[in-house]
């Protein structure tokens, strides 16, 4: 299984289209989302995109209400709050075990734990990946391209290869 991470849409809709052109040409199965949407309009255009979406909220998230309710229609979308992680609500794509967080401080803490295969985080808009062990640290980057280039995670769970893509 192939699967896109992305993170702080910022409202950005040219960058996140560009994003989901890339990852319809990497043949992903899902995405997983690490924080802000901003407004509700640029969750729908994730929505459309017809991917099961995993969800977590950022700091920029202003009106989740709406950002949730514009979603309704499509049941591709499962927002999970603040984070996903706990043991009750650990993410399983591909075979494996995911921990998701908007911020870094809690990704690193939570990669540490020995739970996850991966963690996936946003926020400070910059692309990262690292190893901790056998687990999988990652920061997409930005799909904004507020402070830098526009940047996708992708994962392919069966070879455990990763990869950060400038769009």
């Amino acid at each position: 299984m192939i699967f896109g991470v992305l993170s702080d849409i910022h409202d950005n809709l040219p960058h996140l289209e560009a994003a989901l052109k890339r990852f319809s040409n990497e043949k992903t199965e899902a995405l997983v989302f690490c924080g802000d949407f901003c407004s509700p309009f640029a969750a729908k255009m994730l929505a459309e995109s017809g991917l099961p979406v995993h969800a977590v909220f950022g700091n920029n998230d202003g009106d989740r209400f709406h950002i949730q309710k514009m979603c309704t229609e499509y049941n591709n979308m499962i927002f999970y709050g603040e984070y996903i992680g706990d043991m009750d609500s650990q993410l399983h794509l591909g075979g494996l075990k995911i921990g998701v967080s908007h911020y870094p401080f809690y990704a690193k803490t939570m990669v540490k734990t020995g739970w996850y295969d991966c963690v996936f985080y946003g926020h400070n808009h910059q692309a990262e990946k690292q190893k901790f062990g056998n687990a999988l640290l990652l920061n997409p980057g930005e799909i904004a391209g507020v402070f830098g280039n526009a940047s996708i995670g992708i994962v392919d769970a069966v070879s455990r290869n990763s990869a950060i893509i400038d769009l």
